[in-house]
C-alpha cells in the first residue's frame, strides 16, 4: 500500500486534532505498542509529526495486509495512544473526511 505524500500529511494534520481525545484505556508503553504493531500486524512507521506541545503523531502501515494505525505518543509520560486503525486506503480516506 502506498500512501501519497499529501495523504500522509493529511493524516498527520487531521490526526493531531483528533488525538487529544484519546482515552487512557487505549494507551500503553510506546515500546510495547510499536513492538505489537510490527510483530503482530507487520506495520512499520510511514509518517510522523511533532505537535506544538511536543506530542508525536505517527502513522504505521503494512503494505501486504493494507492495514494502518494512527498513534499519538506523549513523550513526557512514555505513553502511546491509539487514535484510529483500519484497513485499505479507502477506509483511511473515509476516516480523514470525518475529522
Amino acid at each position: 500500500m502506498k500512501l501519497g505524500t499529501s495523504l500522509a500529511i493529511g493524516v498527520l494534520v487531521a490526526g493531531m486534532a483528533a488525538a487529544t481525545s484519546a482515552s487512557a484505556a487505549t494507551c500503553a508503553n510506546r515500546t510495547a505498542v510499536v513492538d505489537r504493531l510490527e510483530n503482530r500486524f507487520g506495520e512499520t512507521a510511514i509518517a510522523n509529526a511533532i505537535s506544538p506541545s511536543n506530542n508525536i503523531l505517527e502513522v504505521f502501515a503494512a503494505e501486504e495486509a493494507q492495514t494502518w494505525t494512527i498513534l499519538l505518543t506523549l513523550p513526557e509520560r512514555n505513553l502511546t495512544c491509539l487514535v484510529s486503525s483500519g484497513s485499505g486506503t479507502t477506509e483511511l480516506q473515509a476516516y480523514l473526511e470525518t475529522l
